[in-house]
């Protein structure tokens, strides 16, 4: 036997080479096996089920279903929970494929799509074509991968979504904020797949609209919020709890700042006690949400992504309202608390502290938003929350948390009315 000495390497090339020329091997004898049996067919020396169970057996001799899936799923970032899965996916489509087997149980006739033409069709390799070169285009297209293999397998572990990780990031310009927020909604098993189609085609056509008619021009915060609602309608997800306390948010803000994974893991907190104090404080966010919401975002593929988002957004400020949304929020608050007892200056000032608490300091349209202290002063906004409270009736709210959100709602009543009237 011959010794042969190589340096490190060129161990690795020789190694890579190896692979490669096995591989092509593998993939001409895959080749050479589909023409002969398809030539056989045309010839009739052989039953086309003859054929295509010979052409089945080389096929998952070569391994390559399993490794062009593979390939697939590394260059395109799916979770690697999801790789096994995929394979199967796969192996079940070629099997279906080649041997020439109904595109859907129970369905009749063989495996022809709605053009009328088989996927894997031995009169097309008779005339030379590549089975193995068939196999690879096929396994690398994004349609056949994402649109039904991956569906698939979401649908099975009754998660239907894909994000866009743009959104999840920020990065998607201001031309088109939705695209590629949604490729799927949720699968819903059922025969009437034309209808299906349509519907989800219809609810992805609102959610677009819906998106980037709020998204268009804006910046900042408001932005973000925008993100983090077609996030939750995009799943079907409910609001996060916002905490009262200023000081507590900006906290816990810092945090998940410092490390992006934190949010994830308080949803994970909330079925295993954490070690982390920090992931046991942000766990109470998530009281809104029932089993099911958090089994959507836990087990999602961005769901770091998703969960860092949605934090980000129940603790970050508000954008700032303009001065005509901040004069109807005062006569708007002053109608309500009319005949309580107040005077004009006490509306000014829940108004002010309010607005001054939980919104940002400066808008994002300000150019000087960088300059200036903060003059926040948590124990006179919890005060004034606390003396809405005790207005005869509670008009606006009989706890802090009612009166935030009453004043919430009128803000954003305020700004929508103000934003008309500027369009008008």
């Amino acid at each position: 036997m011959q010794t042969i000495t190589v340096t490190a390497d060129v161990d690795v090339d020789v190694t890579a080479a190896a692979r490669t020329t096995v591989h092509d091997r593998a993939s001409d004898e895959l080749d050479r096996t589909t023409t002969d049996v398809a030539r056989r067919v045309q010839a009739g020396d052989l039953t086309e089920r003859e054929a295509r169970m010979i052409v089945f057996e080389a096929v998952f001799r070569t391994g390559i279903v399993r490794s062009e899936t593979t390939r697939y799923c590394h260059r395109h970032g799916i979770a690697r929970f999801l790789h096994d899965d995929m394979v199967d996916a796969a192996v079940d489509f070629y099997t279906r494929k080649i041997l020439d087997l109904p595109s859907a149980d129970g369905a009749e006739g063989d495996s022809r799509g709605r053009n009328g033409t088989k996927f894997f069709d031995l009169e097309v390799f008779a005339g030379g074509a590549s089975a193995a070169g068939s196999i690879r285009q096929a396994l690398g297209d994004y349609t056949l991968m994402h649109r039904t293999l991956l569906r698939s397998v979401r649908s099975a572990r009754k998660v239907g979504q894909i994000v866009s990780t743009d959104l999840l990031e920020g990065t998607i310009d201001a031309e088109g904020r939705l695209a590629g927020l949604v490729h799927e909604l949720p699968v819903v098993p059922d025969l009437a797949v034309q209808v299906l189609d349509a519907g989800r085609d219809e609810e992805l056509d609102r959610l677009y609209a819906a998106h980037e008619s709020a998204a268009t021009r804006q910046r900042g915060v408001l932005r973000m919020h925008v993100d983090a609602a077609a996030i939750r309608d995009a799943f079907a997800l409910p609001a996060l709890e916002r905490p009262l306390d200023p000081d507590v948010r900006a906290r816990m803000l810092a945090w998940i700042e410092e490390d992006e994974g934190l949010a994830l893991r308080s949803v994970h907190a909330l079925t295993a006690p954490p070690s982390d104090p920090r992931v046991a404080t942000l766990a109470g966010l998530w009281t809104t949400y029932e089993d099911e919401h958090l089994e959507t975002v836990a087990s999602h593929e961005y769901g770091q992504k998703i969960a860092h988002l949605l934090v980000r957004d129940v603790l970050a400020d508000r954008a700032r309202p303009g001065r005509p949304a901040l004069s109807r929020t005062r006569v708007a608050v002053k109608q309500a608390v009319a005949g309580c007892g107040v005077d004009a200056a006490w509306v000014t000032e829940l108004t002010a502290v309010f607005v001054e608490h939980e919104h940002e300091a400066r808008s994002a349209w300000d150019p000087d938003r960088g300059t200036g202290e903060s003059t926040r002063d948590t124990a006179r906004y919890l005060g004034a929350l606390a003396a809405a409270v005790a207005l005869p009736g509670a008009p606006l709210g009989r706890t802090p948390l009612e009166v935030r959100s009453t004043l919430a709602d009128v803000v954003a009543a305020a700004r929508q009315t103000a934003r008309v009237a500027e369009a008008g």
